[in-house]
């Protein structure tokens, strides 16, 4: 882009999440990214604003960091549970329990699970992928609406959403190995005491799997936001996430970017604060001259300490602000790739940094009212 990176061009999308929330057919939204960007900031704040416009809403985490507790100020569990202060808001943590519950097993010792465990140690991650199927098979029977996903870091959420594909080929290869040794299967599973025919089971999560990458592939009823900070590694995981989603089919249109400095919030810009204080003298030198003023050593002396003291606090308030402006002059790099990179496709919001942790109902409201709103302009780079 030419000029100013961040002014606004007539083909740039929207920065704002209203179009997504506004939506009445989405029913599965991803929000991901790096660890400790405001994934679950943006996912729940994502909740409490569809609750106020769709029927009814989960909020679910498969992080195991489990944050959502914190953020809402309540504690969940594996099963959906109504959130305090609303009606049709549930949300529920998948922990290792119940991630354990959901993994394809076999009892031990019987010879068709001995088959079973050959082909899954035989096919790295199908075992993985069996146990996302049943989650997702679990998730589709959920009668809501709308549920917001807040999901681990990049690496685990990739694989998650990478398991029809790759599940897809684990029962490919089942599937062979049925049509050649289907004898041999029936007549192990015939010795067994298994109450579950464990083919039907394959095939019924083969049946879930289709069903998921179907959503996963229609935008009208899935979508992924994306949520970085204006950092090198942040940016750089966004990037390889959204070829990855692009990879599975997956739409994704929607960057929140959160964490930026703003000039305003630094004290404004460097050359405008450089010539106030070359229009006057600094207080060190207010000082000197109040010394040689013709008063006595004890008229002097209490405005002597007043103005060394006021110096020493305005050299703190220079160091952070100096730390500040820096800070922000590193961001608007990446802010400009972002911008580059993104502008014409996404609907990029920017969230401002902010002062105080975003937890409890009332700041999340806030949250989501900006998220709503387009957070605030991007700030414009000088090139």
């Amino acid at each position: 882009m030419s000029g100013d990176a961040f002014q606004d061009a007539e083909e740039e999308l929207e920065g704002s999440l209203e179009h997504l929330i506004a939506s009445e057919t989405l029913r599965w939204i991803f929000v991901g990214g790096k660890g400790g960007v405001g994934k679950t900031t943006t996912a729940c704040s994502l909740a409490v604003e569809l609750a106020s416009r769709r029927e009814s809403v989960l909020l679910l985490s498969t992080d195991p960091a489990h944050n959502i507790s914190d953020a809402l100020c309540q504690q969940f569990g594996n099963s959906p549970t109504l959130v305090n202060g609303f009606s049709n808001l549930y949300a529920m943590e998948i922990d290792a329990s119940f991630s354990e519950s959901m993994e394809f097993k076999l009892k031990q010792g019987d010879g068709l699970s001995k088959v079973m465990q050959e082909f899954v140690s035989g096919f790295p991650g199908v075992d993985e992928a069996m146990g996302f199927a049943e989650l997702m098979q679990n998730v589709q029977s959920m009668p809501y609406s709308v549920i917001v996903f807040d999901t681990a870091p990049t690496g685990h959420t990739l694989r998650l959403l990478g398991f029809p594909d790759l599940l897809d080929r684990g029962l490919f290869r089942l599937g062979g190995l049925q049509s050649k040794f289907g004898g041999l299967l029936q007549m192990l599973q015939a010795t067994t005491d298994q109450e579950e025919d464990v083919m039907q089971r394959v095939t019924s999560l083969c049946s879930a799997s289709s069903g998921v990458k179907k959503i996963f592939s229609d935008p009208t009823k899935c979508t992924f936001v994306c949520v970085c900070i204006p950092e090198f590694l942040s940016v750089y995981e966004t990037e390889r996430l959204i070829q990855e989603l692009c990879k599975h089919g997956i739409d994704s249109s929607n960057i929140v970017v959160n964490q930026v400095l703003f000039p305003e919030d630094c004290g404004g810009d460097a050359a405008e604060a450089e010539a106030e204080s070359a229009a006057g003298p600094d207080l060190e030198t207010l000082a000197a001259q109040l010394q040689a003023l013709p008063l006595t050593p004890e008229q002097t002396a209490p405005l002597v300490a007043m103005a060394g003291r006021a110096a020493r606090r305005l050299r703190r308030l220079e160091k952070g602000w100096d730390m500040c402006q820096k800070k922000c002059r590193m961001q608007s790099k990446y802010l400009a790739q972002i911008q580059d990179l993104y502008a014409e496709d996404f609907h990029i919001v920017a969230m401002p940094m902010l002062g105080d942790e975003v937890r409890g109902l009332d700041r999340l409201q806030a949250f989501a009212a900006m998220l709503r709103m387009g957070g605030r302009c991007l700030p414009t780079v000088r090139k």
